[in-house]
């Protein structure tokens, strides 16, 4: 029995640093994890979801999308699947991703607007 996570493409994936990681989606400070083959049909696994605090991001969450760890169960059993998956997306969050760089590129949100003073408008 394979000890080894394994995308529905056929495409086997020993180690989280294996996974592609793509920074798309700014504005909901979400990091898509994507399968490392090119011609993935899927192409997209899963995510990692994290928060601005101040000029820091901080993880918040992170998940396989349900055909991975559907494909994965079926393959390994769901225990075994789920703690590899979990160790994999563990792997991602504290060693693949570069907190203060995503950081760095990451909007901060705007302050509140504020209406003008009678100063402003004459």
């Amino acid at each position: 029995m394979s000890e080894k996570v394994q995308c529905p493409c056929g495409r086997i994936i020993e180690n989280a640093s294996e996974y592609k990681l793509l920074y798309l989606k700014k504005e909901l400070s979400e990091i898509d994890v994507l399968c490392p083959n090119d011609t993935c049909y899927l192409r997209e696994l899963g995510y990692v979801k994290f928060d601005m605090k101040g000029d820091e991001a901080k993880f918040r969450e992170a998940s396989f999308y349900p055909p991975f760890v559907t494909w994965n169960a079926g393959r390994v059993g769901s225990e075994r699947a789920e703690k590899l998956l979990k160790a994999h997306l563990r792997q991602i969050a504290l060693k693949e991703i570069d907190w203060k760089m995503i950081a760095k590129v990451t909007p901060t949100a705007p302050a509140a607007p504020t209406t003008p003073t009678a100063s402003e408008t004459e």
